[in-house]
């Protein structure tokens, strides 16, 4: 039997990421209120001692290979700002990056720390993620609750890089935006779980003492927050994007090519339109010439067609040769259109973030 083009429309949440030690499958359309993946392949039913070992060990190592975020992407018609909290238990990250559009320029406000001195959040519901080296700090506060995200990052600034102050609210109630919550299978113990939101947001950012964004009624935010068991290495293709409509409605897109299960229904792939969302079918990317060239963004029949101009580059690569970590990370503009199965988006014009990223840390 054919697969449809599209995969199924989200469905209501279930209470918790883990039930009975075993990981629930599906793609939802709120918040999950318990982000438990330790509990995937434990007993509850602890028959002794030896058990309760061995599930201690279990829950340990499940907790290494965790991969977690909580990352944002906003800005308005001039600023794009992608920011982190970043656990890969190796190592800790935090960070913002401010690109200015139109100059084609980037300021990267990072550091690196000790994984266990962060925090990222699991589960979206009264809690924070947030990490800080001596005066530099990067914290995002989740009320979805509330319908309300926050993120607050400080910079003193040190030599040629400015200070940066980042201090903004999207609002992501049930009239302003849509949620795509994936749980979708590596193998049938090993999953990745997604919250994806674009919303309005207000708020300000300051670079060396100078209010630069953000326009009134124009701001715009991406809430990404990330817990994937992922397969070694790790390996993706990302590209999104967002914007402010004329009429004042944000509207955006995701699209990834990643290593889950079955993608023609497990998939982060969707259109986002003011409180609604529409899902996409698996895409492919290709780089013909690399990773600061064309990227080209398609699916098998023909609702995706997408292509992606780097014009500012970032990278993060670690080892010898690239060995423990290649990551291009460009920002630039995409062209073309998206159909999904009740709307279509022409992404002419509109700016995002691309990552090309193979880890094996």
């Amino acid at each position: 039997m054919t697969p449809p083009a599209y995969p199924p429309a989200p469905v209501s949440p279930p209470p918790a990421l883990v039930e009975d030690g075993q990981y629930r499958f599906g793609t939802y359309d709120g918040p999950i209120g318990v982000i438990n993946p330790l509990d995937a392949g434990t007993r509850h039913a602890f028959d002794g001692t030896r058990r309760k070992r061995f599930d201690g060990v279990r829950r340990a190592n499940r907790n290494l290979r965790l991969k977690e975020w909580e990352a944002f992407q906003l800005g308005d018609d001039d600023w794009f700002v992608l920011g982190a909290v970043y656990n890969a238990k190796t190592v800790g990250l935090i960070q913002v990056l401010a690109v200015n559009k139109h100059d084609a320029t980037i300021t990267r406000w990072e550091t690196k720390m000790p994984a266990p001195t962060l925090s990222v959040a699991r589960g979206l519901l009264g809690s924070s993620s947030r990490g800080r080296v001596a005066d530099f700090r990067v914290e995002i506060g989740n009320h979805l609750e509330r319908g309300r995200i926050t993120v607050d990052a400080h910079h003193p600034g040190r030599g040629d890089l400015p200070a940066m102050g980042l201090h903004v609210t999207g609002s992501c109630g049930p009239d302003e935006a849509a949620h795509l919550v994936v749980v979708h299978p590596f193998s049938a113990d090993r999953a990745l779980y997604s919250h994806k939101t674009m919303m309005p947001m207000d708020g300000t950012l300051v670079i060396g003492g100078e209010q630069v964004g953000f326009g009134t009624g124009r701001g715009h935010l991406i809430l990404d927050d990330h817990h994937g068991d992922y397969p070694r290495p790790m390996r993706y293709d990302w590209v999104t994007g967002i914007r402010t409509t004329d009429e004042g409605i944000v509207e955006g897109f995701n699209l990834t090519d990643n290593q889950v299960l079955d993608p023609a229904e497990f998939n982060e792939n969707a259109i986002w339109i003011g409180n609604r969302l529409w899902r996409l079918p698996p895409v492919t990317v290709e780089r013909p010439q690399g990773p600061w060239g064309k990227w080209l963004i398609r699916d098998a029949v023909g609702a995706v067609d997408v292509a992606f101009t780097p014009t500012v580059r970032s990278t993060m690569h670690v080892g010898p040769r690239k060995s423990l970590a290649e990551y291009y990370a460009p920002y630039g503009w995409y062209e073309g259109a998206i159909h999904a199965d009740g709307a279509t988006m022409n992404i002419d014009g509109m700016f995002g973030v691309g990552e090309q990223k193979r880890i094996t840390l």
